[in-house]
């Protein structure tokens, strides 16, 4: 919102008395000139009181050549907006009743007219008095006011949010004796700063400083600044206990948030000092961090992350893992996963070895977490490896467990050839609701046996573009019969979904069907069912079981390829849609 109303639009207003515009971020005046609109008069009749606070980039009241009038005004307060220069361009009929604009607890200010007035407070940087919100931009005055400021003669105390962008002049924004004042700040955000290469840089001359604390601040949001190494730079601890959020993107020079290294080849993030977050929020998109946490973490790491919620990475192409084994326990308030398009990253949790030759390997319990995304990873073989696991199962026998995991999402697994293993870790997977499975290209099957037991709760299942799938569920020992053989057993295998809602199978050219033994399913409650480009499966077919006489005794014996799905009256009992789209012979 840039304005608050046009000027015919105000001209209606003839029963205000009271008007109060703050904390509207993107205002740059209240009244605005529309187009080619004409000059007019404009008369607040009974306007009493104007307050304008909070209004970082409100130059004017209004910038077009009207005339206006305030015939009733007595009160007039502005309050943190640095840049409005003069209250209006047009003619401004002084009001007779106002006597001084007040700002903060001052005692208020007047210099002979209202224009005059405005224009002398921002000679004097009224406007940056107690200030809540800035915004620092090249194409604002306030840009030169903070330069200016680079030792402090201005007072920034209150500064609760600072905003940075599109500034090509700066390389850093605060001296850490700055950054001392700034006990109320609670959000930064800097964004397309070419040449800013850190936030915060200790100079020469504070060498006897050795921590930072910034008690109040809860989110950092660093984006596309192309020379960024890091947030803090200078021998020096940085403590942040309220922080939860801390994002990071297109900075492709951001190797840490706190090092005493000025080089642009930093690698390993934690081996200088350790900054103290207490986020519960982290992102990380298209830096060049290759470890995130160090591999012999201290008491200063451990307690960094003891809260963490939720973690994002995407596009980190030096990341070739996210966890070093032993700090995997202390993220147990972890909820949400989420790790996007990192082409060289080839585990989740590195061991560097740590459990050979030991008899029982380590179980790594992710006990809340509730949400894990695996996308685009085309060097991702496993979780995590250790002495004698497949090292081409996502996730290992008694390796990893998820015993809260509700979501989970696999795209683009390039070199995985099993999700599951068939025998996994108890207690896990339990609480799986929603599973997709997307771009797999090495999976013959998606589901081992004993998996199925587990998905009691699933309510939306996705297999799509998966090339090489030929069968949903994998027999136990992978040394089943195919399809298209005649098939002999004296009991049918019959799976149950009791909760899936939604079944999806979406271009896997290579289906021939969902299991390669005799068997039915069950779906009580599926509403959607999709079906789409699986060319050599049958779909649908009616009696699925032929008996014959072999030695005396009756057996269940299919001669032919199993279709998709045997139906009977208790297959799809509430089925609302179904698609099927280039499939074959039904």
């Amino acid at each position: 919102m840039k304005y608050l109303d046009s000027c015919l639009a105000v001209q209606g207003m003839v029963r205000l008395k009271k008007l109060m515009v703050r904390d509207c971020i993107s205002m740059t005046e209240i009244v605005a000139t529309e187009g080619d609109e004409a000059t007019c008069d404009i008369i607040f009749s009974r306007l009493k009181s104007l307050e304008l606070v909070n209004l970082p980039r409100l130059k004017s009241f209004c910038s077009g050549n009207h005339t206006f009038g305030f015939p009733c005004l007595e009160e007039l307060i502005v309050s943190g907006c640095p840049e409005l220069e003069i209250f209006c361009k047009g003619v401004l009929t002084n009001p007779p009743l106002l006597q001084k604009v007040e700002y903060g607890n001052d005692n208020g200010h007047w210099y002979s007219d209202l224009n005059n007035t405005i224009q002398q407070m921002y000679s004097i940087k009224a406007g940056f008095q107690a200030i809540g919100y800035l915004v620092l931009s090249e194409f604002s005055k306030s840009i030169e006011i903070w330069k200016e400021n680079i030792h402090g003669s201005l007072d920034f105390k209150k500064l609760k949010v600072l905003e940075v962008y599109q500034c090509n002049s700066m390389t850093y924004i605060f001296s850490v004796s700055m950054a001392l004042d700034l006990a109320q700040l609670e959000d930064i955000k800097v964004k397309q700063c070419p040449i800013m290469e850190q936030i915060i840089k200790k100079g020469a001359e504070e060498t006897e400083m050795a921590t930072l604390l910034l008690p109040m601040l809860k989110k950092i949001r660093l984006e596309s600044c192309s020379r960024l190494t890091s947030f803090c730079m200078g021998s020096i601890t940085l403590q942040c206990p309220s922080l939860y959020e801390i994002a990071v993107d297109d900075c492709p020079k951001m190797y840490a948030l706190a090092s005493k290294r000025e080089q642009e080849d930093i690698e390993v993030v934690g081996r200088e000092k350790i900054p103290f977050f207490n986020h519960k929020y982290l992102e990380l998109s298209s830096t060049n961090i290759k470890i995130l946490w160090p591999d012999k973490p201290d008491r200063a790491t451990s307690s960094n992350i003891l809260n963490l919620q939720i973690l994002i990475v995407k596009g980190c192409h030096n990341l070739e893992y996210l966890f070093p084994s032993l700090l995997v326990k202390k993220f147990e308030r972890l909820h949400q996963l989420s790790l996007l398009d990192c082409k060289n990253t080839e585990e989740i949790i590195f061991t560097d070895g740590l459990a050979a030759g030991e008899g029982t390997p380590q179980i790594y319990l992710f006990t809340k977490l509730q949400r894990l995304e695996l996308i685009r990873l085309p060097k991702l073989r496993t979780f995590c490896h250790q002495e004698n696991s497949e090292t081409n199962t996502l996730f290992n026998q008694k390796v990893v467990a998820f015993p809260s995991l509700n979501d989970l999402r696999i795209v683009g697994m390039g070199k995985c050839r099993k999700i599951w293993h068939d025998k996994l870790t108890m207690g896990s997977f339990h609480e799986l609701t929603f599973l997709v499975v997307e771009h797999c290209d090495k999976l013959s099957n998606v589901l081992p046996f004993d998996m199925v037991e587990r998905l009691e709760k699933l309510e939306t299942l996705q297999i799509l573009e998966c090339e090489s799938v030929e069968e949903i569920i994998g027999l136990a020992d992978d040394h089943g019969l195919n399809s298209n053989e005649s098939i002999e057993l004296k009991s049918t295998t019959k799976f149950v979904f009791p909760q899936i809602r939604q079944l999806v199978l979406r271009k896997l050219p290579k289906l021939i069907g969902f299991y390669s033994k005799v068997h039915t399913t069950d779906w009580p409650l599926l509403k959607l069912l999709e079906v789409c480009e699986c060319s050599k499966v049958d779909t649908f077919a009616g009696e699925y079981i032929k008996f014959r006489e072999t030695q005396g005794e009756n057996q269940p014996v299919i001669s032919v390829q199993q279709p998709l799905f045997w139906v009977t009256k208790e297959t799809f009992p509430n089925l609302e849609e179904l698609f099927l789209v280039w499939n074959g012979y039904m």
